[in-house]
């Protein structure tokens, strides 16, 4: 038998013990995600789903959307059935393979990729896949960790090889610029407090009774590795929410990127102390995160 990936590993432990999964943030990223939701009665696909929980709460607060959360991995897929069904959640759920998901879903009203973008190699080839399943306008909600400029290389290393990590952004102006060759328009940032991921007392108690049975050792001790990594992790990095646009109507228009980023076109970026305005400059390729930086003196603090 093929041994398995660290990535897939980690999502075995995920299925088998019917973890709730959270994007990066927490509660907090979720609470940023509702609050900057649309008034949507359309599709809303929650993209590399997981166990649903993103999934259920959109459809918690938005009962009037469609809401479909998707990922690759059958397990994963099936634990959020079974606590959709527990829940009596109108969420539904679907196992599909991520290029075969423009075939699958189209003109979607938004998209929540809710940190699964970084357990892929290629993100250009993701976000340019994610951008064909979104109707013209609709909105790309993403979910990113921005890691601080010291953070320690190892720590970041073993984060990548523990979890099966694919993509690791350099810092925030990179993964602006892979949406803006993708062609999303990126048209919101909020930084979020660094998350400290609570160990609740269950969690600690499921360590302890799995640790009593020796098959179970192993998966106790790459749970309890998990949780040490994740504390360290915390603080070195912020959770950032990233709101992007599909196809603007210059786009529509065949207008070329270069041309897109001479468009004067309004930003806002809302961070967790302050909220800046401002307008895009007439320079190709130069991206709004530097452009905002530079016009309010924070380039050192945010990149």
């Amino acid at each position: 038998m093929k041994p398995l990936s660290s990535q897939d590993y980690y999502f075995s432990i995920v299925a088998a013990l019917k973890q709730k999964n959270v994007p990066p943030g927490g509660e907090a990223m979720m609470e940023a995600i509702l609050a900057a939701f649309p008034s949507v009665s359309g599709k809303v696909v929650d993209f590399g789903c997981n166990t649903g929980w993103i999934s259920r709460r959109v459809a918690r607060a938005f009962p009037q959307a469609e809401v479909i959360g998707v990922d690759e991995n059958p397990a994963i897929i099936e634990v959020a059935r079974e606590v959709a069904r527990r829940e009596d959640s109108t969420a539904i759920f679907s196992c599909v393979d991520t290029a075969a998901l423009p075939g699958v879903i189209s003109q979607a009203d938004v998209i929540i990729c809710g940190g699964s973008a970084a357990f892929f190699e290629q993100p250009l080839d993701l976000y340019r896949m994610v951008a064909k399943c979104l109707r013209p306008g609709g909105l790309l909600m993403d979910c990113h960790y921005v890691y601080d400029a010291d953070a320690p290389p190892s720590l970041r290393q073993e984060e990548k090889e523990t979890f099966g990590l694919g993509w690791m952004p350099d810092g925030l102006d990179d993964i602006v610029s892979v949406h803006e060759d993708a062609g999303l328009s990126v048209g919101k940032i909020k930084r979020l407090p660094r998350f400290h991921f609570e160990d609740s007392a269950a969690a600690r108690l499921a360590r302890d009774i799995l640790h009593t049975v020796p098959k179970m050792q192993e998966l106790a001790a790459a749970m309890a590795k998990r949780r040490r990594l994740i504390s360290k992790l915390a603080h070195h990095r912020h959770p950032y929410l990233l709101i992007a646009r599909a196809g603007e109507q210059i786009v529509a228009e065949g207008v070329t990127h270069r041309k897109r980023a001479e468009a004067p076109m309004a930003f806002e970026a809302v961070t967790s102390n302050r909220r800046v305005s401002v307008r895009r400059p007439n320079a190709a390729r130069c991206s709004f995160w530097m452009e905002a930086a530079r016009a309010v003196g924070l380039r050192s603090a945010y990149s």
